[in-house]
């Protein structure tokens, strides 16, 4: 089951996040932000 964080964000921040989506050829930024959680964890493990 998923479910619903909202998270806020510097303007910054939220711009990067955008120009990587799009340089990743993402359809959002959640997308993003799960390929980045993803990422972060594994190289944690």
């Amino acid at each position: 089951m998923r479910k619903v964080v909202s998270v806020r964000l510097k303007e910054d921040v939220l711009r990067d996040v955008d120009i990587y989506t799009r340089k990743l050829g993402l359809n959002s930024r959640t997308e993003f932000i799960k390929q980045a959680i993803e990422f972060y964890m594994k190289s944690k493990s």
